[in-house]
């Protein structure tokens, strides 16, 4: 997380008001904006974080104006139900950025709404810092475009993410995965398996479905 902060320091001229827009729309996005809040709340503690989050970035101390639970989708039945809420939630930040004019604004993956608003941003003067890149190198390349015309800093997790975006153009620095803060480069298998009540040596199978809600409701079953 470390690098993460420094880019933070480097990306930031504060204004008076030392506020930052977050965004995290997912809630792996609020899991690992809560631990960049954190980090960033050690070297500027005076800093004032408002936005979109969910319960992590909320006891980190960012001032949520719409939970993420309301703008996680996957689907177009799920974008249909919540675009109300994800509409509100575009217009709130967007009123916020013209009329507080934050020091920075920070978006972590979540690209079709954050890039919208990193147009906005952009207008208005206020740098962009994008922290866990969108997979753009995965499919629709085409919004790097995008990217390097909206966002001053693209800060990604996996090594190659920065070779990609250093040939489109795209000031990047590339900082490794923050779960690697989280989890022990070594694990001790026999203490893992005593936590989870598993006996012998026989292999274990994770399950993955993913964050979302919807993914859960949809995938898990099908897993199992």
């Amino acid at each position: 997380m470390s690098g993460g902060v420094n880019i933070f320091k480097q990306s930031v001229e504060f204004r008076d008001n030392r506020l930052v827009v977050i965004v995290a729309g997912e809630a792996s996005g609020d899991l690992h904006g809560s631990n960049l809040v954190k980090a960033i709340r050690e070297i500027a503690p005076d800093v004032s974080f408002i936005g979109i989050g969910g319960p992590r970035l909320e006891a980190a101390g960012v001032k949520t104006i719409v939970p993420s639970k309301d703008t996680a989708v996957v689907g177009l039945s799920e974008v249909l139900g919540k675009a109300g809420k994800i509409v509100r939630a575009y217009f709130g930040l967007k009123k916020i950025l013209r009329k507080q004019r934050p020091s920075l604004l920070i978006l972590i993956d979540y690209p079709e709404f954050n890039l919208r608003l990193a147009a906005q941003a952009k207008k208005h003067g206020i740098p962009v810092l994008y922290y866990i890149s969108p997979q753009v190198w995965a499919w629709r390349s085409g919004r790097v475009r995008k990217i390097a015309a909206r966002v001053d800093r693209m800060v990604c997790i996996l090594p190659f993410e920065q070779d990609f975006y250093r040939e489109m153009g795209v000031q990047v620095d590339y900082v490794g995965h923050p779960l690697l803060d989280a989890i022990p480069g070594k694990i001790d298998t026999i203490k893992v398996r005593k936590a989870l009540g598993l006996e012998g040596h026989s292999p274990i199978i994770g399950i993955l479905p993913g964050s979302r809600e919807q993914e859960i409701k949809g995938l898990l079953p099908a897993m199992i």
